[in-house]
């Protein structure tokens, strides 16, 4: 069952908050138009610019879409705080293999850097990469991927932080055919935008590779004969917990430890790191709370709003300082 629910990421609900929002695609690819919003805050300017929060959205990697990337709350709250929010689409599995989506957050990243300050004064010095679930996995990568670094991470629910998983990739089976005629048919044509169910292809595409142990092989290659070691090795890429350096970023983390979606393992795995890294991190593991524990208003005070009070530290803060770190014992 872990298999079938691992990557079926849930993704939070977007509520519609009122503020300054422009639509501006960041990037085409073969046509395809791939965009992002951007929320300006009602008060004025700082006079080195509005600190940036960047949200990237859950659904496993191949559903969702950027009003996803913020619930209501969430953007109220950073809107209040002074911060722009911008809100990230990419292009989604399995008409992309996982690479590109990562390349994707990188362009998104530079266009921020390199062209939001045309239309908004903005400080590149103070930005935040913020995810759920997959979108969390895709922060957190973030933290070694995006050059610069940006100031802080924040995952909820993160998926996945260590690729390397035995339940993600299993190497000593072959892929079967009828896989990889599946993923094939289902990566045409490439989106930006998915609304996924329980019985859709997509979904059930997902669960078949899962139990087979191919859905690392599914996200970073559709090729049957790709060879393994290289499989591997783009996996270990693609896990924060291979990739922790001492210049990666202050980060927060929270994790429900009853959530059956993604195993709140994840979490604790990449907080170990942190820990072994000397870097600054928050890990909260909210007790009893499943996937996407933020969208439950009861848990905002406690575990939520936290992460905006983590972010706005460190990102105004020049040196990384060592702070209480929340850890409960497995």
């Amino acid at each position: 069952m872990l298999k079938k629910s691992l990557l079926l990421f849930a993704f939070a609900v977007f509520l519609s908050v009122a503020s300054n929002v422009t639509t501006y695609t960041y990037k085409t690819v073969d046509g395809l138009q791939i965009d992002l919003d951007v929320y300006t805050p009602s008060s004025p300017a700082p006079t080195d610019g509005y600190p940036v929060i960047i949200g990237i959205h859950g659904g496993s990697y191949y559903a969702g879409s950027k009003r996803q990337a913020f619930t209501g709350q969430e953007l109220s709250e950073v809107l209040n705080r002074g911060w722009v929010a911008v809100a990230i689409n990419y292009r989604l599995l399995p008409g992309v293999v996982l690479q590109e989506v990562v390349e994707d957050v990188q362009d998104a990243y530079a266009w921020v850097r390199t062209e939001l300050a045309k239309f908004t004064p903005v400080n590149l010095n103070l930005i935040t990469i913020f995810g759920r679930s997959a979108g969390g996995g895709l922060a957190v990568v973030g933290g070694y991927k995006l050059s610069p670094r940006p100031a802080v991470i924040i995952g909820f629910y993160s998926g996945l932080t260590n690729w390397t998983d035995p339940l993600l990739y299993n190497p000593n089976t072959a892929v079967e055919p009828s896989l990889v005629a599946a993923v094939n048919k289902l990566s045409v044509p490439v989106v930006t935008e998915y609304t996924a169910t329980t019985t859709d292809p997509k979904t059930l595409l997902l669960y078949t590779a899962a139990a087979q142990g191919k859905a690392g092989w599914m996200c970073v290659t559709h090729d049957p004969d790709f060879p393994t070691d290289q499989v591997k090795e783009i996996l270990r890429d693609l896990s924060a917990t291979e990739n922790v350096d001492e210049d990666y970023p202050a980060t927060y983390l929270a994790h429900g430890t009853a959530d059956t979606t993604v195993p709140y393992s994840q979490s604790v795995q990449l907080a170990n790191v942190l820990k072994n890294n000397n870097i600054p991190y928050v890990l909260d593991l909210v007790p009893n709370a499943g996937h996407s524990f933020d969208n439950n208003a009861s848990y905002w005070e406690q575990y939520v709003l936290p992460a905006f009070e983590f972010a706005q530290k460190y990102m105004q803060s020049s040196h990384k300082k060592k702070i209480h770190m929340k850890f409960l014992e497995k």
